[in-house]
């Protein structure tokens, strides 16, 4: 008399999880991966506030008022630049007078400068004659910079609002509008750091396709497949024992992820409920992504070689590490579906990015949620039929 299903079920359940534990190597790798990226990112991208780098080269000559000052708009305007700073107070531009352009230039070349501003000869003259309201020929104070610096178009926009911010001030001629900068988080600024969390805590998950392969794949290496077949086992209930397995161990790689966020300063903005539903689905996702790897691997070796091609396209094909250009497959109303949207773990960073950075809820995430769900069915179907029929043709 064969065992009945939920017993069969539970006791294999139990094999996977001490099979698990016994290869501590996987799993350590897989539970710390993810927090060791997040205290290295932290480390090259952790401080509070963008800082840009502004090489001025001041050639205005200064003049003198009506009330005999001295008058040096050129020297006003550095130090106007000099106390730009952040929502927290942090300083944004910092500023390196430069006494030629062709030292400019060379931090430029050397990378030490996102951007050369040029202040022109008469700029005291020409603030002066406009605050007397007389006619002046607008005098053109001159950025550069090298537009493959990814900086630089930040850099420039400070550096070109505050000069007009300042000659404003500076002449009391004031423009028929203004730019009104507003936050759509509602929070203080982010820096860099803050900005890869919700992908580097998918990328914690994304380490489940070695371990979840290497479930699958190691009952072919050590030959207890054949047991499991003598044993009427189903391929739903194998795959739903390796599911479970894998859907706490996944579980566990985003909460240790997380605290480590945390623990150097990073600060959601959402509900740690959403996060952890968001990681559940998406671990089952990669679970079932990883039998249709697993469905053309023969061995562990096979896995830490060859895998790292299908897992090297769901790290950097999820647009969570750079953005991607889009590239349209069809419309679904108003609704473009891009390219890399066929991967699972594109929606769970863009779930988890609106959930931790604006506070989103369930109903403003269902999108993302129902396409990873959909994306796990249909990948959770074609593994099991490629695997039934590569290496359990017994098995239905």
């Amino acid at each position: 008399m064969s065992t009945p299903a939920p017993s069969r079920l539970l006791s294999l359940f139990r094999k996977e999880v001490t099979e698990s534990v016994r290869d501590w190597k996987m799993w350590s790798l897989t539970l710390s991966f993810a927090p060791f990226f997040v205290l290295l990112m932290y480390a090259y991208l952790g401080h509070a506030t963008p800082v840009y780098h502004i090489t001025v080269v001041n050639r205005d000559e200064g003049t003198v008022t009506g009330s005999g000052e001295p008058f040096r708009a050129g020297d006003e305007m550095v130090e106007a630049m000099r106390g730009v700073v952040s929502e927290e107070g942090d300083t944004i531009l910092r500023v390196r007078l430069a006494p030629s352009e062709e030292d400019a230039e060379s931090d430029l070349e050397a990378g030490r400068a996102d951007v050369v501003l040029l202040v022109p000869e008469g700029f005291s003259r020409a603030i002066l004659t406009a605050r007397a309201g007389k006619p002046v020929v607008p005098l053109p104070v001159r950025t550069r910079g090298d537009p493959a610096n990814p900086d630089y178009l930040m850099a420039a926009v400070w550096a070109d609002m505050t000069t007009l911010v300042y000659v404003e001030a500076a002449s009391g001629v004031v423009g028929p509008a203004y730019p009104q900068p507003e936050t759509v988080t509602g929070s203080t600024s982010l820096n860099e750091f803050e900005m890869y969390v919700p992908a580097l805590l998918v990328l914690s998950l994304m380490m489940l396709m070695f371990t979840a392969a290497g479930a699958l794949i190691r009952e072919k290496d050590k030959g207890t497949i054949i047991r499991l077949r003598l044993s009427h086992l189903t391929v739903l209930e194998w795959l739903t024992a390796v599911s479970a397995t894998q859907l706490l161990l996944g579980l566990l790689a985003l909460a240790l992820t997380y605290l480590t966020a945390t623990a150097v300063g990073y600060r959601a903005q959402g509900s740690l409920l959403l996060l952890l539903l968001v990681g559940a689905v998406t671990s089952l996702s990669i679970m079932a992504f990883s039998i249709l790897v697993a469905a053309f691997l023969r061995t562990v070796f096979d896995l830490v070689t060859v895998g790292c091609f299908p897992f090297f396209i769901l790290m950097f094909f999820s647009g969570g590490m750079f953005p991607l250009p889009g590239v349209t497959l069809f419309n679904v109303g108003d609704r473009a579906v891009q390219l890399n949207e066929i991967l699972p773990t594109t929606h769970a960073v863009t779930a988890l990015n609106r959930v931790l950075t604006y506070g989103a809820g369930l109903e403003d995430i269902a999108y993302e949620l129902g396409a990873v769900v959909a994306l796990t069915v249909a990948f959770y179907a074609l593994g099991s039929w490629v695997f039934t029929r590569r290496h359990m043709p017994a098995l239905g």
